[in-house]
């Protein structure tokens, strides 16, 4: 199979390339820069094509002889001035790539969304039912509005399937992600003990959902990949069994938090600060719903790496690309003698 994809040179696009890859199938890349996909593919990729995501005719030449697609390319930004930018370019990437793919005939087409698109802070749980999400920042609102379009294709037979990948986590990543840099900030010795947590979802694992999809002969469907359940507190206390370090950890209220965020967002635009901390990034930390993947489980017979084994390797790999130091990394350390 020849699988068009795009945002192939971010975290989960390389691995999910790689897997794909492994696989058999072909690939053909569609990236803004060549020399990157180069620097992370060598010449595996034999197929690299560049253009404007939200340009109709580059898409579509580009999705010529391409039998399947998956959409991964998103822009993310917390700087507020590219606020409105974000969201139209991301809407209009997917309606210009989804839209195309299904014009196209590929059999099969992976839109892979976010848990963003679903999150609601008055859910239960939040699953492969839940229906269209409530952000109100611009990405988090392009997120929605992406999802809602690729519903619109489900409802009208696309063969299109959505997946949710929540906190993705793990070694060998291009660009750094939320998630490391949360990981490097708790490696910095403080961690702040609120309430909730977040769940962590291997980059390989979401890979393999993706690959398991194009393989599989499944009808059109939704597909949470969340991993494991982690509260604050169980974070901070893994971090300290496996690096042997201690670290500081503030007890802080949840509203507290989200008062900060609040702050944080009036500020911001006065300051022109570039910060992960608003409102909405609070909400989720201090009010976060836990996603139910039995439905990824059953139907592509996933079984999630443990989480412990995905915080190592990824502290390792953080050390090894001199991210973190040798000190933050403790026992993990490639150096310690343990």
């Amino acid at each position: 199979m020849r699988v068009f994809v795009t945002g192939g040179t971010g975290f989960i696009g390389s691995h999910t390339c790689q897997q794909i890859l492994d696989a058999g199938h072909s690939i053909k890349l569609f990236v803004r820069n060549k020399a990157k996909a180069k620097a992370i593919f060598g010449g595996k990729v034999r197929s690299v094509v560049t253009g404007d995501i939200c340009n109709v005719n580059d898409v579509k030449k580009a999705l010529k002889g391409c039998d399947a697609a998956i959409h991964m390319a998103a822009m993310v930004s917390t700087d507020k001035g590219d606020a409105e930018k974000i969201y139209k370019i991301n809407l209009a990437a997917a309606k210009n790539v989804l839209g195309q793919a299904v014009e196209s005939g590929c059999k099969k087409i992976i839109h892979v969304s976010s848990v963003t698109a679903i999150y609601n802070p008055k859910a239960k749980k939040l699953s492969h039912t839940s229906p269209l999400g409530v952000a109100k920042n611009a990405y988090g609102r392009s997120k929605v509005d992406c999802e809602r379009y690729a519903r619109e294709l489900q409802d009208d037979g696309a063969p299109l399937h959505i997946t949710y990948p929540a906190s993705v986590i793990g070694p060998d990543t291009p660009n750094l992600t939320v998630p490391h840099e949360g990981v490097i900030a708790n490696l910095y010795g403080i961690g702040l003990n609120m309430p909730s947590g977040a769940q962590y979802v291997d980059v390989r694992d979401v890979a393999q959902a993706h690959e398991t999809l194009l393989s599989k002969d499944l009808k059109p469907g939704r597909y949470p990949l969340a991993g494991h359940y982690i509260s604050w507190k169980e974070l901070y206390a893994k971090i300290e069994k496996l690096s042997g370090r201690n670290l500081v950890t503030i007890p802080i209220p949840g509203f507290t938090m989200r008062l900060i965020g609040r702050t944080v967002d009036v500020l911001n635009p006065l300051f022109e600060a570039n910060t992960p901390i608003t409102h909405e990034a609070m909400v989720y930390a201090t009010k976060w719903i836990k996603m139910d993947s039995s439905k990824s489980e059953k139907e592509l017979g996933l079984k999630f790496r443990p989480f412990e084994g995905s915080l190592i390797e990824t502290i390792q790999w953080l050390e090894r690309e001199n991210y973190i130091t040798r000190d933050q990394a403790g026992l993990l350390s490639r150096h310690s003698k343990r």
